[in-house]
Formats: C-alpha cells, structure tokens, sequence
C-alpha cells in the first residue's frame, strides 16, 4: 500500500513539475542576423521587453565646410512587445559636438525623447511610427526644436545563408525648424559565421537637411556578437562617402532582451 501510494505521488509530482516547466514562458532570444544601425524589420513577443544602447565617436563631420566631432549617444531606450506583430517603445538620443574649425557646432545637449509604435506587416516588412520631442536646435547632427514626426519602412529578406535588409524613412519637422522635412535611407546584409557571429556591411544616410546641409551616405563594417541568448554586442567602424558625414567613426550596439 504504502509503495502504491508512494509511486502515486511520484507520478503526480512529476506531472506537476512537467506543467510547471511547459507553463513557463520561452527565454528571449537575440540573434546573430540582426541589423547594427539600420531599423529592424521584426518586432518583439508580446510580453517581452529589450534594452537598447548605441554609442559613437564620429571624427571630420562638416555643417557649411566647417568640421567638427560628434559623440552620440542613440539610441538609449527599451521596447515592449504588446501583442502579436506590435511592438511600442521610446528612446533618448544624445550629442556633444566638439568644433575643429571656428564657428563650427560646439554644443552638447539632447537630440530629443522619442515614442514610436512598430508594426510587423508581414515577414518581410514592418512600419515605426514615432514622435520626437524636447530636441535642442543647437545640437548637431540632428538638431530638434518642438515637435517632430518620423516614419520608417523596414524589410528583410533572407538570401542564401544571410539576411538583406534596408528602410525606407521621412521626417517631419516643427517649431523653428518646420519646413525643413527630409528622407532616410539605407540597405544592408549580415552573413552568418557561426551561430553566434554574423558580419556586416551597412549603407545608410540622410537627405541634406538642417543638421548637413548637403546629403549624407556612409558605409559601416561590423559584426553582431551573441553574447548569451538574450544579449547581442555589435562593434563597428564606419567610412563617410559624404562630406556631410564623418571622415571616420567607431562605436557600437547593444541589445539585451528579458
């Protein structure tokens, strides 16, 4: 009797322990098939939640032939999955000019707080719809002042053993700064090296705007690391093509997902 009663209460504390493990929730995952600076085309699980964290040094920018250095920090923000295909989220960025030349951007301030919605329109593209307020129009090289909107179109598609990405953008600019509204753009491909090791090559830039005066296009190189299964690390340098852009700049990502 006892030895029946014994195995009864194995059985059920097995099965209770089995229920509790497929009851809990899949562990984030990052991945190694990830744009660096260019928008991502996926969105989170609904329940999930990521950091996210950019940082540059960018040497040689111009603004009217005249030079000067950019230390960025952007984006610095989280995202939440809310349901299936929706994602929402809000994100600082910050710089510090530092003028080579006379006259020159030489402040320090805020680019703005950022909201945005994200959508995932299907496997292959998703829409950001955001707005950016408390930007300081003295900052370079996004300077804000009042009330900006943004829109970003997303893709991705896989391609032989890599993914091909890219966004399409537009944004819309108020306070005194209104009617200066401009296009972003930017492709990029990330091949797989290992499970936790992807390389990549990213073009990207800006219409001429406030913030350049003529447009910008650079070429970054870099790599996502996957760290452990919920943090990815990506380090990268990049090139001007651009006057308008840096001669030169290094920085890095990071995505931790909980």
């Amino acid at each position: 009797m006892k030895k029946t009663v014994l195995a009864l209460m194995l059985v059920l504390l097995t099965g209770i322990t089995v229920s509790a493990a497929l009851a809990q929730p899949p562990q984030p995952e990052v991945s190694a098939l990830s744009p660096i600076r260019i928008e991502s085309a996926s969105v989170l699980p609904p329940g999930e939640m990521a950091l996210d964290v950019g940082l540059a040094f960018e040497l040689g920018r111009e603004l009217r032939n005249l030079e000067y250095d950019n230390l960025r920090l952007a984006p610095l923000g989280m995202r939440y999955g809310v349901m299936d295909s929706l994602e929402i989220g809000g994100f600082i960025a910050f710089s510090a000019n530092d003028r080579d030349d006379i006259g020159a951007p030489d402040d320090s301030g805020l680019e703005g707080l950022s909201f945005f919605g994200k959508l995932e329109l299907n496997k292959f593209a998703a829409l950001k719809l955001g707005l950016n307020v408390a930007g300081d129009d003295d900052v370079f090289p996004y300077p804000s002042d009042g009330f900006d909107m943004f829109v970003d179109l997303a893709l991705r598609r896989l391609m032989g053993k890599g993914l091909l990405y890219g966004e399409f953008g537009y944004t819309v600019q108020g306070g005194d700064l209104d009617n200066n509204s401009y296009f972003s753009y930017g492709f990029g491909y990330v091949f797989p090296v290992s499970e936790k090791v992807g390389l990549s090559a990213e073009l990207s830039g800006d219409e001429a705007h406030f913030g350049t005066s003529v447009n910008t296009l650079d070429l970054l190189l870099g790599a996502n690391f996957v760290v452990t299964k919920g943090l990815r690390l990506a380090p990268y340098t990049v090139i001007g093509l651009f006057d308008a852009g840096p001669d030169f700049a290094f920085g890095g990502a990071m995505e931790l997902r909980f």
